[in-house]
């Protein structure tokens, strides 16, 4: 009889197996985490800053489209919001300052949010003024004053003794008269008219017909053309509108204080006794009147611009007012007025300067302009215009293109642009 031989079974065998396989499958898990996580890591950022770029263009956007509509003075509310695929930004338009506004745009792509900043300055309107003295049909009567520049008239030019432009003279058209004036200095300075009389000129005498004159008549050169006043009544317009912008007062105003103001839309008449800083373009519908020796002057942040007040009614400048800009050579103070006086106001004229002016340019292109004894100022326009004995026009080169703060239908400009969140 065979004796049977017994294994013995090594149960723990296989547990150790079973223990090596669940220890290899964590390790490989652990391996794979370890790949998979800053992939995944790496998508999350990624897409984060797919939207969070999403969400900048779209805050640009937003603030590009208030800006155009700033610009080109289409209807724009102080908040809008804008939609584009599916995700909106958020635009808010601030005055943050004289003569600017402030976009802040605030896009937002999925809770990502990043927020523009765009700094606007109102836009100038330039204007060119190119002479000391210009005048419409009406003329220029000069008496025995001064008027360091050029003279263009689109009718006559005629002086007493002592009349004197120490630049060029232009009388426009065929019947444009030149009579008994002192034009030029040191050999500069020509006279240009169909008719030249009793008149002494430094530089060339172009005329068709002379007499009485220290040179012939060249008659090589046509007549000087008529041209048109410097100041469009589409700026006007945009002038009144932004001192309006800026509220009304009703009835008249007498500065008795000093007193800061502007832009603001005076329905009656301005009376000023008293020292005044403008801050804005002023309208007023009235008349103006100046006593006292007050001081009229624009604001420090004007910078290098003008500053402006525009008149439907007689401007009287009287009592030593003197008119100063913002503290830059280039800042003047541009007065205008749409009167057609003396026509319909009994003989009175619609600008009357009396007493010494300042950094000012006078203008009344629909009226006549009457500067008085010791009278000094930078330029003059008007329809027709009547210097008296000892004023004096000093012209300066930079009111060749001088510009004009016209507020926001002037256009707006980009003076900052930047991301601040």
């Amino acid at each position: 009889m065979k004796k049977q031989i017994k294994r013995k079974i090594n149960n723990q065998s296989g547990a150790a197996m079973l223990i090596s396989v669940i220890f290899f499958l964590f390790i490989s898990l652990a391996i794979i985490s370890g790949l998979v996580s800053p992939t995944l890591r790496g998508f999350r950022i990624s897409n984060d800053l797919i939207k969070s770029r999403q969400s900048l263009f779209l805050s640009e956007s937003a603030a590009e489209d208030a800006y155009f509509r700033l610009k080109t003075a289409k209807a724009v509310d102080p908040a809008e919001t804008i939609t584009l695929g599916g995700n909106s930004a958020t635009v808010t338009i601030t005055d943050s300052g004289y003569n600017e506004k402030t976009i802040s745009s605030l896009g937002d792509v999925d809770s990502r949010q990043r927020r523009n900043e765009l700094v606007l300055s109102a836009g100038a309107t330039g204007v060119s003024f190119g002479y000391g003295v210009q005048s419409g049909t009406g003329g220029f009567v000069i008496g025995n004053a001064i008027v360091y520049g050029n003279v263009y008239s689109n009718g006559n030019i005629t002086g007493a003794n002592g009349a004197t432009i120490t630049g060029s003279a232009f009388a426009a058209g065929t019947s444009g008269v030149i009579d008994n004036i002192d034009v030029g200095q040191e050999g500069v300075g020509d006279i240009r008219a169909h008719t030249v009389a009793n008149s002494t000129v430094a530089g060339n005498l172009y005329c068709q017909t002379g007499t009485n004159n220290n040179k012939l008549c060249n008659t090589s050169e046509a007549d000087p053309d008529v041209i048109d006043m410097p100041i469009t009544q589409a700026m006007i317009d945009e002038w009144k509108l932004h001192a309006e912008e800026g509220g009304t007062i009703a009835g008249n105003l007498t500065v008795s204080s000093p007193t800061t103001l502007g832009p603001k839309k005076i329905t009656g008449n301005l009376v000023i006794n008293a020292d005044l800083t403008v801050t804005g373009t002023i309208y007023v519908a009235g008349n103006i009147t100046t006593n006292n020796g007050a001081r009229v002057s624009l604001s420090s942040s004007y910078g290098s611009t003008g500053g402006i007040i525009v008149s439907d009614g007689r401007v009287i400048l009287s009592n030593n007012v003197e008119f100063f800009g913002s503290g830059s050579s280039d800042s003047y103070f541009l007065l205008t007025t749409t009167s057609p006086c003396p026509v319909g106001c009994s003989g009175l004229n619609a600008i009357e300067i009396l007493n010494n002016v300042g950094a000012i340019i006078i203008n009344a292109q629909n009226g006549t302009v009457h500067l008085n004894n010791n009278v000094e100022l930078n330029e003059v326009v008007g329809d027709s215009i009547i210097i008296d004995n000892s004023a004096e026009v000093h012209y300066l080169s930079g009111l060749a293109n001088p510009d004009f703060s016209s507020g926001p239908t002037g256009g707006w400009s980009i003076k900052s642009w930047k991301e601040i969140e």
